[in-house]
């Protein structure tokens, strides 16, 4: 067993509570996000957007520059891809473009495992995909990746991807 660290040697990274932007429509699956975040690891505050819209007004929001901000800037964004309104293949592709997001991990969590979908993520900016139709073991497994990155300081979020950063 690995001996416990006093909080004064724990980094500043590793003392903050990691901020998550969850975009997603179902309440049942972000319910279920909620659920296999609190198995993990690290202590982190999850926000739920309902659509694709509501996403890029947060991100707009958090990345105000006159002190005015009233939203934390996420550590990672969790992006459905069906959404209403602004669907999330579109949602990637518009913050990939912002060179403000460029350091910000996109990991598409979808229902759709398809292969076109899962290719398309990524050329659009994904950084990962998750497959929500692994059932709750399954989700917390793929999760993990958080605190992996985490812990990690921030490098790489699944070894393999193609990222735009």
């Amino acid at each position: 067993m690995a001996p416990k660290l006093k909080h004064s040697e724990l980094t500043e990274r590793e003392q903050r509570t990691v901020q998550i932007l969850l975009a997603e429509d179902s309440l049942g699956d972000a319910v279920l996000v909620r659920k296999a975040l609190q198995t993990i690891n690290i202590p982190f505050e999850l926000t739920v957007v309902s659509d694709g819209e509501e996403l890029l007004s947060y991100l707009v929001n958090a990345l105000e520059l006159d002190g005015q901000n009233s939203l934390p800037f996420p550590d990672v964004v969790l992006i459905d891809l069906n959404m209403p309104k602004l669907d999330g293949f579109k949602a990637l592709e518009l913050i990939s473009q912002q060179e403000a997001c460029s350091q910000l991990p996109l990991v598409v969590i979808s229902s759709s495992s398809a292969p076109e979908d899962v290719n398309l993520a990524y050329e659009l900016g994904a950084d990962g995909f998750i497959d929500k139709n692994v059932g709750p073991a399954g989700l917390i497994e793929q999760l993990k990746f958080i605190e992996h990155y985490w812990s990690r300081g921030g490098k790489n979020i699944f070894p393999g991807s193609t990222s735009r950063h």
